[in-house]
């Protein structure tokens, strides 16, 4: 059974990972009411992803002085503090790209002070779990913020969305328990290149071919004859399936004694079938390859979570603070390459490129596993 301290984590982590994630993702999906351009929504975006790949591992390093508890309250706040301020300053591209600033600001912190709660306040045996549940914020953000056009901006405006979002952020602050900050003698970064770099180089390959599948997925599948309602729908169906496999490489972590890599490896060889399979452009196919990349594409970001903190056990928001940095990179390089290939129809080699990185994703995963396997020689 779960303690009640371990269950407001639960609840207070996820939900602060939706909110942190959710202003980018409501400028994208309201950019038509905000007013902005495609060229100015694509920048700001960006923006957002470079500060948060720059700050994460500063915020993970000031997250191990501070303590899980203040880190998240920082986050909550400089979350709610861009949302409002987009609601009511928002009149212009640059305006909107400045606030997104402090919204990645907010990102960045988010990442390294929810995973070292989760670390200090659940059960050895169910962290994989929490860290799943944690990473599904960036897919339930993604479904949410679809969501947010017909249900909150069309019947009562698109300011009321970001509105809720920074209640989200302070309502989640406030569950937070109370957690003591880790003594200075206690944190212990490993020093030099270690496995936890060399995941987060794992996780800059597979963010950019799942992030860069992600961005065009939409304007592929109704250039390959989808409706754009169906290719919508086809984008939700691919978020809930990316949450949904989240979660359950943490369940397969827990039942296999906390070993997340070898599951991430697996899904991640899988999902390389889903992005060639792409290239067919039949809408048939390209419904089963997007549930297939989707599904097993993004089940990563949790295993590699828990995988980082096991081997950083006492400095886990440096050490996740390190893998959101690579996740960051993937997420501003993937679309770029992407978006280069797709404005002049070259969607196979972006395709072929996606798998690659899944690839190479997948084998340094397993090259780092193995790695921890070998035995030590004797002295």
């Amino acid at each position: 059974m779960l303690s009640a301290r371990a269950w407001r984590a639960l609840v207070a982590g996820p939900a602060l990972m939706v909110a942190a994630v959710l202003p980018a993702f409501l400028v994208a999906s309201l950019a038509s009411q905000i007013q902005l351009g495609g060229s100015a929504v694509g920048l700001a975006i960006a923006i957002f992803h470079v500060i948060c790949a720059v700050t994460s591992t500063p915020a993970g390093r000031l997250v191990e002085r501070i303590g899980p508890r203040a880190g998240m309250r920082i986050a909550a706040t400089l979350t709610a503090l861009s949302c409002l301020a987009i609601a009511g300053l928002a009149q212009s591209a640059v305006a909107v790209t400045a606030l997104l600033i402090v919204g990645g600001l907010a990102n960045a912190f988010g990442g390294p002070a929810v995973a070292a709660l989760l670390r200090r306040e659940v059960a050895v045996h169910r962290q994989g779990l929490a860290f799943g549940a944690q990473q599904s914020g960036g897919t339930l953000g993604s479904l949410l913020a679809g969501l947010a056009l017909p249900l909150i901006a069309i019947p009562f405006g698109w300011r009321w969305a970001f509105l809720a979002v920074a209640v989200l952020a302070l309502a989640a602050a406030a569950v937070v328990p109370y957690v003591e900050p880790a003594p200075s003698n206690a944190v212990r970064r490993p020093r030099g290149l270690t496995s936890v770099h060399a995941l987060a180089a794992a996780a800059a390959l597979a963010s950019a071919a799942g992030v860069g599948f992600i961005s065009f997925l939409i304007l592929y599948a109704v250039h390959s004859g989808m409706s754009e309602g169906e290719a919508g729908l086809l984008l939700g169906a691919v978020s809930l399936a990316a949450t949904a496999s989240r979660i359950t490489v943490g369940v397969l972590a827990d039942r296999r004694g906390g070993e997340p890599l070898r599951p991430v490896a697996v899904m991640l060889s899988i999902s390389i079938a889903g992005y060639l399979l792409l290239i067919a452009g039949e809408r048939a196919l390209i419904v089963v390859a997007a549930l297939l990349a989707g599904a097993f594409g993004w089940a990563w970001p949790g295993g590699l979570t828990l995988a980082v903190v096991q081997r950083s056990p006492n400095a886990p928001a440096w050490a996740v603070g390190v893998l959101m940095a690579g996740l960051f990179t993937g997420a501003i390089l993937g679309p770029l390459a992407i978006g280069i290939l797709a404005e002049h129809e070259r969607f196979a080699v972006a395709w072929g490129t996606c798998a690659t990185c899944a690839l190479l994703a997948a084998l340094t995963v397993s090259a780092t596993r193995r790695r921890q396997l070998r035995p030590r020689p004797q002295q």
